[in-house]
């Protein structure tokens, strides 16, 4: 395959940092020559390709070029003929830093590496830490280890936070590389959003509906639930309406095929409950994944008050696990976990103090922690326990107080409560329109026909188009490797051709949306996408 078809990553840092070992990691294979030793093991760039996750990679690792022993001139002639290959495609400057030992030899490194940059390929850097599985052992977090040590806080803030933990000890295609290449696409598209809008009050009892309705009313509170396939979500929604109302069954197929919305009057005020389908299942259709994703987006405008992300207490917090997190910033918005709340299911399991429990999972920890501290335990086989729901919607309540009074909305929310707000609106006039063909007896076969057209040119649809690119990254972070070629050709193909094109504005990331997807389709009939 013709280099610049593909992500491009340059691996960069001083001698022993571990870049090799990234490489391989990155390519899911010991592609590169990694040993513990006091030289470079390398005097040349080494080049090798992959097709990771469907996205086509090209790896360059480089020696140790950022000593004290090699000039920036040297340097420049030693890299010419790689950058000279990566212009067209998309390039990724990966500067590998060891998280544990910050030194100022780092310094220099890094100093002389941004020199070499300049302001243009900086704004393309990422630094990546290596050696996770270490931070796992010690029960420490990469972001306890960065607010340690000033310097390394200093750099990390001065690259806008792109930064991004590797465990290298796990050499097969993972999780953790699949969003790396997600969150390095993510932000070259410029997807990344956050907000916060509307108000607040309290709770008690109640009766359930189903909710198709906007409502936008003050005292209202919207609640999504989020979380792998057969962790309780269904299950925890049927506890907070008090009611069955969501399908739920243990699986580890998601029950949940439809992102569904139902709600319950509470002293008065609705608390809507929108369901979704499970991350990470294996029998979801990838185009259909996309398309309920947007649904949660547009069935919870103008914002959810609360996400909670569901976790049973008897989980062993895996690989996939640890991303969620991520993975619903990359969905929602990158404030989203300020009003997000872990709720841990199966509570009548626990056998132990749930606050030790977590301090004992630095990754538990660390989620509780990006979450301001909040969690909460349903037992879903007790629903007429209404106390535990009654402490969770005061817990939602403190939550808004601390965000200012609002529910969360991004540009995105904010698209999906305008389109929902137009699709309302015709229904209304179609209404209006069906009593008017009653009263002159129209034949029904003409009424089928207009709203078969109707649907056809839904609003949903509109907002489907209009954030297609962030759709599909998200049904390609959360799905299995189960995508069909078709689909992994057009969204990487359609991703990095909008990302190419981006850089020319809107329009051309449109454009080149349209022409990488159509590239990328060519490329999965040339067997390249496998």
């Amino acid at each position: 395959m013709e280099p610049n078809a593909q992500l491009n990553f340059i691996l960069m840092g001083k001698k022993r940092a571990g870049k090799s070992s990234t490489g391989n990691t990155i390519l899911g294979r010991q592609a590169f020559t990694s040993k513990k030793s006091s030289k470079s093991v390398m005097q040349d760039v080494a080049v090798e390709s992959e097709t990771v996750d469907g996205f086509p990679v090209t790896v360059y690792d480089t020696p140790g070029l950022f000593g004290r022993d090699m000039s920036t001139e040297e340097i420049q002639k030693l890299l010419e003929p790689v950058l000279k290959n990566c212009k067209l495609g998309l390039l990724v400057f990966l500067l590998v830093i060891k998280p544990d030992s910050f030194t100022e030899e780092d310094n220099v490194t890094v100093e002389k590496i941004e020199k070499f940059l300049e302001d243009e390929g900086l704004n393309n850097t990422w630094i990546l830490f290596p050696r996770g599985d270490e931070l796992e052992e010690e029960n420490m977090t990469i972001e306890e280890i960065i607010d340690e040590n000033e310097p390394l806080k200093t750099l990390v803030e001065k690259y806008d936070q792109r930064y991004y933990v590797f465990n290298n000890k796990k050499k097969e295609h993972s999780t953790q590389t699949k969003l790396l290449l997600i969150k390095i696409i993510q932000r070259s598209l410029g997807i990344k959003d956050g907000g916060s809008l509307t108000r607040l009050i309290p709770d008690s009892r109640a009766n359930t509906h189903d909710g198709p309705q906007i409502d936008d009313n003050p005292s209202s509170r919207r609640i999504v639930l989020l979380g792998k396939t057969g962790v309780g979500k269904s299950a925890a929604g049927n506890t907070i309406l008090g009611d069955n109302v969501f399908r739920s069954e243990q699986s580890t197929r998601s029950v949940t095929s439809e992102c569904s919305k139902k709600y319950i009057t509470v002293s008065g005020r609705k608390v809507f409950v929108v369901d979704t389908p499970g991350f990470f299942d294996t029998y979801m259709n990838p185009e259909e994944l996309m398309i309920k994703i947007g649904k949660s987006v547009y069935i919870s405008s103008p914002g959810p008050h609360a996400f909670l992300i569901v976790f049973p207490v008897t989980m062993r917090f895996t690989e996939e696990e640890k991303m969620i997190p991520q993975i619903i910033e990359m969905m929602f918005g990158e404030e989203v976990l300020k009003y997000s709340i872990i709720l841990f299911t199966h509570g009548d399991l626990l056998t132990r103090n749930l606050q030790e429990l977590i301090e004992e999972n630095s990754a538990l920890r660390h989620l509780v922690q990006q979450c301001g501290g909040r969690f909460h335990i349903f037992n879903n086989e007790d629903q007429n326990n209404r106390e535990q729901v009654n402490d969770l919607l005061q817990k939602i309540d403190r939550m808004i107080e601390q965000n200012g009074g609002g529910h969360y909305s991004n540009q995105m929310f904010e698209d999906a409560q305008r389109f929902r707000q137009e699709e309302e609106k015709r229904k209304k006039q179609q209404e209006i329109e069906r009593g008017r063909q009653k009263q002159q007896n129209i034949r029904p076969e003409l009424e089928a026909h207009k709203k078969s057209n109707s649907e056809t040119n839904s609003e949903f649809t509109q907002f489907l188009k209009k954030y297609e690119n962030n759709l599909r990254l998200s049904a390609f972070a959360v799905g299995r490797h189960n995508h069909s070629a078709e689909f992994i050709g057009a969204c990487v193909g359609g991703l990095l051709g909008a990302v190419l094109g981006f850089r020319q504005g809107i329009a051309g990331a449109a454009a080149g949306a349209t022409a990488g997807a159509a590239v990328g389709a060519g490329l999965v009939r040339a067997g390249f996408f496998k």
